[in-house]
């Protein structure tokens, strides 16, 4: 962690929430949630992604829409909850979690930008519709044209488009309904990965 971030964080009164959260202690965590509601947004966002590494990694799994896997704690918000109340939302969840709990949001609901800087507040799993921009659904025998490619998937590019929005995350997309098949479409194998 650079002395930066230390800083900031300790201004936010969030160290002894980090130390407590480090050590497994989650009475203590969860006893100082008032302090993680007042935080300075930034700071607690920045204690959830820190969390979020050392307990899990880079990897972020994007789950079908209805996809309930065990195991991941999707966090809904009600309708007309501000961006900023959802990123702190998912941060207190990742902080006051158990070790190691998958924390997941629902691109469908909260759109595709929000997502991504989700990814920043300790977000580990992300799931949704495989839609066009109208918001129309894509149909399994869907193609599409592609220079140098010929007639390609509609699927297919549509989670080319998310493993590079969880890439230029910096993290790395697993998805989780294609297990055991080959990569998606052209795209890099250190931007999708498939579990």
């Amino acid at each position: 962690m650079s002395r930066f971030l230390e800083e900031a964080i300790a201004r936010s009164g969030l160290l002894p929430v980090l130390a407590a959260k480090r050590l497994d202690d989650l009475d203590t965590v969860r006893a100082n949630v008032v302090v993680l509601e007042q935080a300075d947004l930034l700071a607690l966002g920045a204690v959830a992604d820190l969390v979020r590494s050392e307990e899990l990694g880079d990897v972020v799994r994007l789950h079908h829409e209805h996809d309930d896997s065990s195991g991941v704690a999707w966090v809904d918000v009600p309708a007309g909850t501000s961006e900023l109340d959802v990123l702190r939302a998912l941060a207190i969840a990742r902080i006051a979690s158990a070790k190691g709990a998958r924390v997941g949001l629902d691109w469908s609901k909260l759109g595709l930008e929000l997502a991504q800087v989700a990814l920043g507040f300790g977000v580990t799993d992300l799931r949704g519709s495989l839609t066009r921009k109208s918001g129309l659904p894509i149909y399994d025998d869907e193609v599409q044209k592609v220079k140098g490619e010929g007639m390609v998937d509609l699927r297919s590019l549509k989670k080319r488009e998310l493993a590079k929005l969880v890439s230029h995350a910096g993290r790395t997309p697993v998805f989780v309904e294609d297990e055991g098949r080959a990569a998606v479409g052209s795209a890099p194998e250190h931007e999708a990965t498939h579990a």
